[in-house]
């Protein structure tokens, strides 16, 4: 593990007026340096799916939704506000290309890891409902060739699962946002987005990875990236989907199965559940759900805050 997460990511090479990535298959232009992504290696003659652009994000007009103090939204426009750090605004409606501006608040600029950081959360939710993909709180390992999914809400453990699979010998496809595509019936498959793990600074000693080279979540906090730049970049079949819940005893521990209308209700496993309802894709996800519990298994696994039973999990999720 340590051979290859303590390496940092490097920077791509500017190509001409800005850089050109790669994600959820979509050609993205940007005018500031995405490291977290890989560099587009496609059709060169490709038109960008996806332009994000440093510049003034100006309030929408028309018949606009607010959600929240900070964001607010037209059938064709998204505004997100971020104190002190950006101004984030989307432009497109689906089957459009798309146009993030952002504007960076007094001392950021688009590199910035914190405004990189908002970027990959509210925003890329927004921009994967309106280009017809569900985003998924979820990370990602390849077993075999289908994509374990392990989600639930923030702080239950899914990276320092992951990171634990990969120890194993298990690839990376993406960690705590990953995007689903069933627009193939009876094929639903994931599309992997982040090539590092975000690991607190105890499972990241508890797993013998050294933090000291490697950049915070966010400034001041004891999360950090650690990269990992053997992981699996391809659109992957699913083998399961699997929630994680805190239990206080050992004896509540384990994996259960989960059937019929309650696998239907799991509307943790999306990325920002809520704004995508209010976004009026609630339908979209619903159908979504149902298609990934017809063809995958949903499970639970209920677990306590144990670093040195992660190998136990392990076998367990890997188990027929």
């Amino acid at each position: 593990m340590s051979e290859m997460l303590v390496q940092q990511n490097t920077a791509h090479p500017p190509l001409q007026n800005g850089h050109d990535y790669t994600l959820f298959g979509w050609r993205v232009h940007s005018d500031g340096q995405f490291p977290e992504l890989a560099a587009w290696d496609g059709d060169p003659g490709h038109s960008p799916d996806v332009r994000i652009c440093q510049g003034a994000a100006a309030p929408l007009e028309g018949a606009v939704h607010r959600f929240g103090p900070l964001l607010d939204f037209t059938d064709s426009t998204f505004r997100f506000v971020v104190p002190e750090i950006a101004t984030y605004r989307l432009d497109g409606q689906r089957g459009e290309p798309s146009t993030i501006t952002i504007a960076p608040a007094v001392g950021m600029t688009i590199d910035s890891p914190e405004v990189r950081l908002f970027f990959f959360g509210t925003v890329l939710a927004a921009l994967c409902y309106r280009r017809g993909l569900i985003p998924l709180h979820a990370s990602a390992i390849d077993i075999n060739g289908r994509a374990l999914l392990l989600s639930g809400p923030s702080g239950l453990g899914k990276s320092t699962l992951a990171a634990t699979f990969y120890q194993h010998g298990y690839p990376l496809l993406s960690d705590d946002l990953c995007a689903l595509d069933v627009s193939i019936p009876g094929s639903p498959t994931i599309l992997p987005c982040l090539a590092y793990l975000k690991l607190w600074q105890d499972a990241a000693r508890h797993l013998a990875i050294p933090t000291g080279p490697l950049e915070p979540v966010r400034e001041g906090q004891n999360k950090f990236k650690v990269p990992v730049p053997s992981a699996a970049r391809q659109r992957m079949a699913l083998r399961q989907v699997v929630l994680l819940r805190r239990v206080a005893q050992p004896d509540d521990g384990g994996l259960f199965p989960l059937r019929g209308s309650t696998a239907l209700r799991q509307y943790d496993l999306f990325h920002r559940p809520r704004l995508g309802i209010a976004m009026g894709y609630q339908a979209d996800m619903l159908l979504a759900l149902a298609a990934v519990a017809q063809h995958v298994p949903f499970a639970e696994l209920r677990r306590q805050d144990d670093l040195s039973a992660l190998p136990a999990l392990v076998r367990l999720l890997l188990a027929p």
